[in-house]
Order: structure tokens, then C-alpha cells, then sequence
């Protein structure tokens, strides 16, 4: 097994480099065999053809794949026709942002394999990065056992949240009641992740300070 490649800070440049280069459209890139990170890209995608319509409405505004059509209609959608939809980093775990979805939307999603939700304040589908270029791009989508909930699995093409953050989850409760201020640079990631970071970070200012006393916590685990 081949050894796995070190990993810097995801808040650094080159990691934010590395996560987000420039992508081609999934649907049409050869697909991937699985590997460390456990997912398999399924092709070929669904047909699809869109046309606007309410948040209630499908199908006779979609051309859509009997097998997907099957599986819109085995969501339990609110009485709005709506369920939320949560993006989640395939890295390192992080959730990325929440919105909601609708039949169309989740029929979108599933056949550009591009995160697409739908608007309640203008009553319409949009697709995350149409206009920042930052899009979403969806390894997979997994429902909830109630099948009322929606988490698209993917790999962002840059930061998610309209203030420049990674993600829009940036702002602890905790924090907040301690009268810490947000930090947009916080990741919502696993311990695991957590801790490579905090070790990045160790190495990095043991070769940048130069000055002062050397510390041991920081030699180790350089």
C-alpha cells in the first residue's frame, strides 16, 4: 500500500490549492476506481431535461430517468414539497452549508452531480457557485432513515459561504458564550482532522519563529 501524502493546514493557500484546483464537469470525467476515500463515482448519469417550476411541482416539467423519478417520489418532501439539503466536504468532513431541496432540485443535483437547492426568497432552482464559480461538485447523496433529510457528499471549488469561509459553519455556540469572537478560518471536522491541523500549525512555527524558547511539545511532534 502506497504511503499516504502529508497534508497541510486546510487553512493554508497551498492546501486551499490542492482541495481546489480548476475541475472539468464530473458527469462527463471518466470515473474514478475507489480508493482512500471510499467513494465510487456511479456513470453514467441520468437524463434530464428542466424547466422552472413551483417548489411542488415535478415532473411534467423534467424528462427524468424512471429509476430517479422512483426515488423523488419515495422522499417524504414537507407539505411545501421541500426537505433540507446539507453539503458536506468528502476530505475532511467538514459541513459545508445547509439549504433546501426540492424534487427538481435533487433531480438536478443527481443527473449534473453539481449541489443544486432551491430558493424559498425567489421561488426558484439555484446552483451553489453559479455565479461565484464555486461549485459544489457531488460524489454522492445519501438520505436520512426517515428520508427526509438530504446530505450531498462532494468536494467544493472553493470556499463556500458568501463571507470568504470554507464553510458557513464557522461560529461556535460555546465560543459565543464565552465572548470569543468568530473565527472563519475554524473548520467543523473530525478529531482526527482536527488534530493533523494543530500539528501542521506546530511545524510551521517551529520553522518560522526562530526566536525564543524552544519548545519541547513542538519538537515532538515535529
Amino acid at each position: 500500500m502506497a504511503a499516504p501524502l502529508p497534508r497541510a493546514p486546510f487553512s493554508s493557500p497551498a492546501t486551499r490549492a490542492a482541495l481546489w484546483p480548476a475541475r472539468s464537469n464530473p458527469c462527463t470525467a471518466a470515473a474514478p476506481s475507489s480508493g482512500a476515500l471510499g467513494w465510487r463515482r456511479r456513470q453514467p448519469c441520468p437524463v434530464l431535461s428542466m424547466a422552472p417550476g413551483s417548489a411542488r411541482s415535478t415532473p411534467a416539467a423534467l424528462a427524468v430517468d424512471p429509476k430517479v423519478e422512483t426515488l423523488l417520489d419515495s422522499v417524504k418532501w414537507d407539505v411545501k414539497g421541500l426537505a433540507v439539503a446539507i453539503a458536506q466536504n468528502v476530505d475532511t468532513g467538514a459541513i459545508l452549508m445547509q439549504g433546501f431541496a426540492n424534487k427538481e432540485a435533487l433531480a438536478a443535483t443527481i443527473s449534473t452531480r453539481k449541489a443544486t437547492f432551491y430558493s424559498r426568497s425567489r421561488s426558484s432552482l439555484w446552483t451553489k457557485g453559479e455565479t461565484s464559480m464555486n461549485f459544489i461538485n457531488v460524489h454522492d447523496i445519501f438520505l436520512d432513515c426517515d428520508r427526509d433529510s438530504i446530505i450531498y457528499l462532494g468536494t467544493p471549488d472553493g470556499p463556500t459561504c458568501h463571507t470568504g469561509a470554507e464553510t458557513c459553519y464557522y461560529s461556535s455556540v460555546y465560543d459565543a458564550l464565552q465572548d470569543s469572537k468568530s473565527n472563519q478560518e475554524r473548520q467543523v471536522t473530525t478529531t482526527l482532522y482536527s488534530l493533523e491541523d494543530t500539528i501542521n500549525r506546530r511545524k510551521e512555527e517551529i520553522v518560522t519563529e526562530g526566536i525564543g524558547k524552544p519548545s519541547w511539545t513542538k519538537k515532538t511532534t515535529a
